[in-house]
C-alpha cells in the first residue's frame, strides 16, 4: 500500500509561493499515484480565524485525485496551553470552522489491510468538550482496528526529541501523553507521522518508524535549534510511505519549488501583522 503525507502547506488566499508550491505538490502527488493521502495540518498560512485561507486551501487540495483525509494544525484551529502562538488558543468555534471545510478532525481508514489513523493533536490538554469526545473515540481504537498494523498521524509529534521539551507548543501535551501511550500500547503501530517542525527526519521507537514530514511552504533554518527538535533535512517535500510487511518512508519533491525562509514570504508577514504579532526589529 502506498500512502503520501503532505503537511504544513500554509496556503494563503493572497497566493504567493506557499500556494504555488502547493499546486506543484498536488500535481506531483497525483504522479506518485498513492492509495491514500494524509494532510497532517497547518493547511492555512497562519491565522485560524481567516476563513478565506481555508477556502483557498480547499480549492487547491481538491486537485488531489486519491482519497485524502485532513488533520488540523495549530495554525488551523489554534493551540492548547499557555501563551499560544498569536494569542490564538484552540476553541470549539475554531474546531467547527475547520470541520466545516475539511471534515471531522480524527479518522480511521482501512486500506489494504492497514489501519490509517489520524488524531487532532491540538485537542490534547485543551480542556475542551471536543477533547473528551476524541478521548472517548481514541479508547475504542483497539476494538476498531483489531490486529491490523497501524500508521498513525498527528500534526504535532507525539514525543519530543528530549523529554524536557515535551510541551503543547512542540508536541502532544505532557498531561495527555501517558493516557495516549496506554492506548498505543494496545495497537500494532508500525509508523508514526507528524508535521509541524518543518523538517524531514526518520527515527525509531519501540520498533516503529517515526517520521517528521517536511513542509511544502517554507523553511525554518534558524528558527528552532536542533537541540530542541532534533536533526533533520530542512528542505521542502512530502513523504511517500510504502506499507507492506515493513514501513519504508521516502522523501519526495518535484522540480520547480521555491524554498524561502518563513519571513521571506510576504503573505506570512501580512498574516502576522493582521494577527497583531510584532516581529523582532
Amino acid at each position: 500500500m502506498k500512502l503520501v503525507q503532505i503537511t504544513d502547506t500554509h496556503i494563503s488566499h493572497l497566493g504567493g509561493s506557499p500556494s504555488e508550491n502547493a499546486r506543484l505538490f498536488v500535481q506531483f502527488i497525483d504522479e506518485l499515484a498513492p492509495d491514500i493521502v494524509v494532510h497532517t495540518g497547518d493547511v492555512t498560512i497562519l491565522d485560524p480565524d481567516e476563513d478565506r485561507d481555508r477556502v483557498a486551501a480547499k480549492e487547491i487540495l481538491a486537485g488531489i485525485s486519491a482519497p485524502m483525509r485532513v488533520l488540523p494544525g495549530n495554525h488551523d484551529v489554534g493551540e492548547p496551553g499557555d501563551d499560544p502562538f498569536g494569542d490564538r488558543p484552540v476553541t470549539s468555534e475554531r474546531i467547527a470552522a475547520f470541520r466545516a471545510h475539511f471534515g471531522i478532525d480524527r479518522f480511521v481508514e482501512i486500506v489494504d489491510g492497514w489501519a490509517v489513523v489520524g488524531l487532532n493533536s491540538e485537542l490534547f490538554d485543551s480542556g475542551l468538550p471536543e477533547e473528551e469526545e476524541q478521548w472517548a473515540w481514541i479508547e475504542t481504537l483497539p476494538e476498531l482496528v483489531g490486529p491490523r498494523p497501524v500508521a498513525l498521524f498527528t500534526h504535532k509529534p507525539i514525543w519530543a526529541h528530549t523529554p524536557e521539551h515535551q510541551n503543547t507548543h512542540l508536541t502532544v501535551g505532557p498531561d495527555s501523553l501517558p493516557r495516549l501511550e496506554a492506548v498505543l500500547a494496545e495497537l500494532d503501530v508500525r509508523a508514526f507521522g507528524s508535521g509541524h517542525l518543518h523538517r524531514y527526519a526518520v527515527t525509531e521507537r519501540d520498533g516503529a518508524v517515526v517520521v517528521s514530514a517536511p513542509s511544502t511552504a517554507f523553511v525554518h533554518r534558524s528558527a528552532v535549534s536542533a537541540d530542541v527538535i532534533g536533526p533533520g533535512l530542512t528542505q521542502l517535500g512530502v513523504v511517500e510511505y510504502e506499507l507492506d510487511e515493513r514501513v519504508l518512508p521516502l522523501f519526495r519533491a518535484p522540480l520547480g519549488i521555491v524554498e524561502p525562509e518563513f519571513l521571506e514570504v510576504e503573505q506570512a508577514r501580512i498574516a502576522l501583522d493582521a494577527m497583531g504579532v510584532v516581529l523582532p526589529a
